[in-house]
């Protein structure tokens, strides 16, 4: 058995007497990662973040360097590490990282059947229950997500084998269902982003919507009318759920359905959501007709690491929308990393004149 250790990931380089406030300001941003440790030595300090946004305007005070860095997991705590190297000594430990989140009450891993143990899955699955009191379930994602309900393998390790629960994001609680339905709780720092841009009365299209969580942090940050799209029923009646849950400012209105064919309404929203990263490009020339002009199309698209990323999403737009419409190119972020070879990109891009 042998899990290798993640990919150098994201982050910024800044000198030691320079490192406690840009920390304080990377917080506040809601940039600072919760999953990497971060990284000291005599003469600088290594800050892991989540993505790129703003980082020119919140650290233009501080001498700092944005690249790729070999950040350690901040996964799991150190007594179930000491524990598990105790009870599996041979294994090369230098190299193993072991994905971990915590939704709600369930703590779910992604430990690949292929490199690890059944015993080995299992082991780690007890230490987690015995050492996180708000957790009663332990799942592993078995897999990669698949068809078009965005669905995944999960695998049983230990606990109750329960699959749902609630999950809470500065505030907003959404009903997660993880074996019927799409969530990804490493985005709560994008979703929490898009819902401070959101204005009062804009309205939303949010395409691909899984159970809902850019919807409803938007309606619960202010008075706007989100309309969340996605074909998985199950997804839409998680989200349902949660909107009865949570106490919104603003309406959402989910709908079972093709996002990509639901809507013939021209120049109508005022923000487009595409949380489609395996082929969100595709639908562009689409919601390009159907936001208002200076309307904002926000989508994640994963790229391959060695592509220049601006330059990349800059040559998939115009193959999309060419002379189409009058836009422009607001941010164009690196996001997660997906794998040791590929990126999300997290592109929000302003349509100027349609039609």
């Amino acid at each position: 058995m042998k899990l290798i250790n993640e990919n150098p990931s994201l982050g910024v380089k800044l000198p030691r007497i320079q490192a406690e406030n840009s920390r304080l300001q990377l917080i506040k941003a809601g940039l600072l990662s919760k999953t990497k440790k971060i990284i000291r030595n005599h003469n600088y300090v290594y800050f892991p973040i989540t993505d790129s946004s703003n980082i020119t305007k919140i650290l233009k005070d501080y001498e700092y360097q944005l690249d790729y860095f070999d950040f350690p997991e901040e996964n799991l705590k150190p007594k179930v590490i000491d524990k598990l190297r105790s009870s599996f000594p041979n294994e090369p430990w230098n190299e193993i990282s072991i994905k971990f989140d915590q939704i709600g009450e369930i703590g779910l891993l992604r430990l690949d059947p292929q490199k690890t143990t059944r015993e080995f899955r299992i082991q780690v699955g007890n230490e987690i229950l015995n050492s996180y009191p708000k957790i009663t379930s332990v799942l592993n994602k078995s897999d990669i997500t698949e068809g078009i309900n965005r669905i995944f393998p999960i695998e049983h390790l230990a606990g109750e084998k329960k699959f749902e629960s609630w999950h809470k994001e500065y505030g907003v609680l959404i009903k997660v269902d993880l074996q019927r339905a799409y969530f990804n709780p490493r985005l709560a720092e994008e979703h929490r982003r898009l819902s401070k841009e959101v204005k009062s009365g804009d309205r939303i299209l949010d395409l691909f919507a899984g159970v809902g969580p850019f919807s409803l942090h938007c309606a619960k940050a202010t008075n706007c009318t989100s309309i969340a799209v996605d074909i998985n029923p199950y997804a839409i009646q998680n989200l349902t759920t949660s909107i009865n849950r949570n106490k919104l400012n603003g309406t959402i209105i989910p709908i079972i359905g093709d996002a990509g064919s639901i809507f013939g309404i021209k120049n109508y929203f005022d923000r487009i959501i595409m949380n489609l990263p395996d082929s969100s490009i595709e639908y562009l020339e689409y919601s390009m007709n159907l936001v208002k002009n200076g309307g904002i199309i926000t989508f994640y698209q994963f790229i391959r690491k060695m592509d220049k990323p601006d330059e990349f999403i800059s040559a998939l737009i115009s193959k999309q929308l060419g002379k189409k419409c009058d836009y422009e190119i607001l941010t164009c972020r690196v996001g997660r990393e997906v794998s040791p070879s590929k990126v999300q990109m997290n592109v929000d891009l302003n349509i100027l004149k349609n039609g």
